[in-house]
């Protein structure tokens, strides 16, 4: 039986929303024509190898993650390219983004029209199992060089020094080595000016993630889903900057005024791991019941959040002019970009299980929840190790916990109907009931 709906809350649309729409579909029409613009194209994943190209001058990064991921909001078009990937011996339990990146290349079909854009050179951070080979089979299949800096293995804080030494001395390489396969001389200056745009532009997207720890949540998770994409895919430009200065301020003016993304919100929701792309309508289902999702491990990993002192409050890292470090040259700005990507909890998912749970219980106290639901991803192995180790750890705490099964970007191995239902048990477990709206 449905409940009538009282709004508990004033809400509106986000005035920024077009604004974010237009910054990611400019972003690959220049991708499929950097060539003849005569920018370079560089591809890689989308974590940090964005901002170091700056120094080459003129260039447009493919990030493989965010464009798997769109590939997997087209479901039909994701299914011919996992079964491209597939035809050519590739296993179908590997990173279904990088399945539909590979797929859509060997067919030579662009999503957004077009041949598959072939980059001049490859530069990416090995994440994960999956980042070792990704891009190794697309350079073997372009022909295009690649260089890939390594992750060095330790969880937030552990042997700092020597992780941040690591990376830096990798980064030098790199810009050596880009310099040598472009034939381009690396430009200090533009690199400094990328790291800028960079660290302040992911504090502003960070602080508006932070702030949706008010109740009402001022933005909803599925919005959030597509406010992150400047984040993953050009966050070295002053465009994506400034984007993020507006959303901010805009997302600071919500909470000010208590104006919500959800009218009827009565009860908050964290959700973790990557969300099935096809089927984003599972945060709008929730939404049905009063439910806000207000936030999720993921989108984190694409901010920059620092731990506060009580190593539990998540705060938003400060930018290299709020820590009084002036970047004045190379060795000044790889030092302290090495340093900042680094210092990021939000990679903790790849190391010891109790450290993510940790991790999972001080946010959803942070963000005012009262239970998590949890996508057990068959499509993304660094996400889905340890899951149920996860859950166990945040029921042990006292939070109710959904698990739902599926695959990020191949719909081939999700059930709307059953993960339908399971939600709606699940609230009605809560005391919620499907409003009248």
């Amino acid at each position: 039986m449905a409940h009538v709906a009282q709004p508990l809350w004033k809400t509106k649309p986000l005035d920024c929303w077009q604004k974010v729409k237009e910054l990611r579909l400019n972003h690959y029409k220049e991708v499929a024509t950097a060539k003849q613009d005569g920018k370079l194209l560089v591809s890689g994943s989308a974590t940090w190898g964005m901002t170091v190209p700056a120094g080459l001058g003129d260039f447009v990064f493919l990030s493989g993650e965010p464009y798997g991921a769109s590939v997997g909001f087209e479901p039909h078009f994701a299914q011919e390219c996992a079964e491209a990937s597939e035809a050519r011996g590739l296993s179908r339990d590997v990173c279904a983004y990088m399945r539909n990146y590979w797929g859509s290349m060997f067919l030579d079909k662009y999503l957004w029209g077009g041949p598959f854009p072939r980059p001049d050179f490859y530069l990416t951070y090995h994440m994960c199992d999956s980042h070792a080979k990704w891009y190794q089979i697309a350079s073997e299949h372009t022909g295009a060089p690649l260089f890939a800096i390594d992750w060095p293995v330790g969880a937030y804080g552990q042997n700092r020094e020597a992780r941040i030494k690591y990376v830096a001395e990798q980064t030098w390489d790199a810009i050596e080595w880009m310099e040598k396969v472009t034939g381009r001389t690396y430009d200090d200056e533009k690199f400094i000016e990328a790291i800028h745009n960079e660290c302040e532009g992911i504090q502003y997207f960070s602080e508006a993630l932070a702030m949706n720890a008010a109740i009402p949540a001022p933005l909803d998770q599925k919005s959030q889903l597509t406010l992150y994409t400047p984040a993953v895919l050009c966050k070295q430009t002053k465009e994506a900057r400034d984007f993020y200065k507006l959303l901010r301020d805009e997302v600071k003016y919500r909470v000010d005024n208590q104006i919500a993304a959800l009218a009827t919100e009565r009860f908050r929701i964290w959700h973790d791991n990557i969300p099935p792309w096809f089927f984003l309508r599972l945060f709008r289902n929730m939404e049905q019941f009063g439910a806000a999702c207000v936030g999720s491990f993921y989108l984190l990993i694409f901010a920059q959040f620092n731990l506060a002192e009580d190593g539990k409050q998540w705060v938003p890292a400060r930018t290299p002019k709020q820590l009084g470090i002036d970047l004045k040259d190379r060795e000044s700005a790889v030092n302290f970009y090495s340093r900042w990507v680094i210092d990021n909890p939000g990679m903790d998912m790849f190391h010891l299980a109790q450290t993510k749970i940790d991790h999972l219980i001080n946010l959803i106290h942070q963000f005012h929840c009262g239970a998590m639901i949890m996508h057990l991803n068959r499509g993304c192995e660094g996400h889905a190790q340890y899951q149920l180790e996860f859950r166990l750890g945040v029921q042990k705490a006292g939070i109710p916990v959904l698990t739902y099964e599926g695959n990020m970007a191949d719909k081939r191995e999700f059930d709307e109907s059953q993960t339908l239902d399971r939600l709606e048990s699940f609230m009605e477990s809560l005391g919620l009931h499907k409003l009248d709206v």
